[in-house]
């Protein structure tokens, strides 16, 4: 039984809105569309996951979670995590290019191209590993004895892994329902009511990660961000501010909300504040009146004495 369901990652977005607002020739510009790229293959590797799971029908009672994540404290980010009476699982898809090859002392991947190009990635098991022991720490917080165990699972069937150690289980996406169908699981330790308390309680408990603003950790100034308000429909056409509305410059679209998305880039790529002085010169508002209107309007929430008055952005309901 699925109690939450994988959404598309917002880093994703927030590339794209990167990609839009920086120069064709700004020397980062590669290494965001890299990342672009990244997060999208990964995406669609967790929804071919979801797919091999979505006729899951074990002999014993579950609970699954696409997409968890806990925030400071616990630092904890899992692709899929299954509940059981006896125990969790934590399954991780992995989606690296060439042949796999796990390495000991010191542990690490190593993927190797077609053509010999060997490049060295941190062991998806320490990775696990080390999520296990957090999860243990926090399911122990909540007063859950529940063992925690791991699954890594390779995205592509087709691919080579070699070195994986015996104890550690690693599966192609194909494999994943069987292999947990079939487990003989411990004697339960929860009951079904206990499993169906503690599968809420983490779901009330997920906190989105949050990758923003893009802008620092790309090592991008503020002042190389393109400012305006873009065109939803033809994308990198700019809007002008008509007496009512914004018309696209390009194709001559007119919307009456065309700023919002200029509002959520601000915050996926600058920074988490904002104030009436940088909406209005970010979006091209006339007035600082007009920007707090706006921000107001907007949901956002205003922090600080009047002075120094700042918006943040209020969590968006799911």
């Amino acid at each position: 039984m699925i109690i939450k369901y994988r959404e598309k990652p917002m880093k994703i977005e927030g590339y794209e809105a990167l990609l839009k607002r920086i120069s064709p020739m700004h020397p980062k510009r590669a290494t965001v569309k890299n990342s672009l790229n990244n997060a999208k293959a990964g995406y669609g590797e967790e929804e071919r996951l979801d797919e091999a799971l979505e006729f899951f029908d074990p002999p014993y009672p579950h609970r699954i979670i696409q997409d968890f994540s806990l925030g400071e404290g616990f630092k904890i980010q899992v692709d899929t995590v299954v509940l059981t009476q006896s125990c969790v699982f934590l399954l991780e898809i992995k989606n690296i290019a060439g042949k796999l090859e796990f390495k000991q002392n010191p542990s690490a991947l190593h993927s190797i191209s077609a053509t010999g190009e060997i490049k060295s990635y941190k062991s998806p098991i320490t990775q696990m590993n080390e999520t296990a022991l957090r999860m243990s720490k926090f399911l122990k917080t909540l007063g859950c004895p529940l063992p925690v165990a791991n699954v890594i699972i390779i995205a592509h069937p087709s691919q080579i892994v070699e070195g994986a150690p015996p104890n550690v289980r690693v599966l192609a996406a194909g494999e994943v329902n069987v292999h947990l169908s079939e487990m003989k699981l411990p004697a339960p330790v929860l009951s079904i009511e206990e499993l169906h308390q503690l599968g809420s309680r983490l779901v009330v408990m997920h906190k989105e990660y949050q990758p923003f603003p893009l802008a620092p950790k790309f090592q991008i100034d503020p002042s190389e961000i393109e400012t305006g308000v873009f065109c939803p429909r033809c994308i990198l056409g700019k809007m002008e501010r008509t007496q009512r509305a914004w018309e696209c410059e390009t194709c001559r679209l007119v919307s009456q909300d065309a700023h919002a998305a200029a509002l959520q880039d601000w915050f996926m790529l600058i920074k988490s504040t904002i104030n009436t002085a940088e909406c209005r010169d970010f979006i091209g508002l006339k007035n600082l009146d007009a920007a707090k209107r706006f921000l107001v309007r907007s949901g956002c929430q205003p922090v600080g004495g009047r002075r120094y008055r700042q918006y943040i952005r209020q969590p968006q309901e799911k």
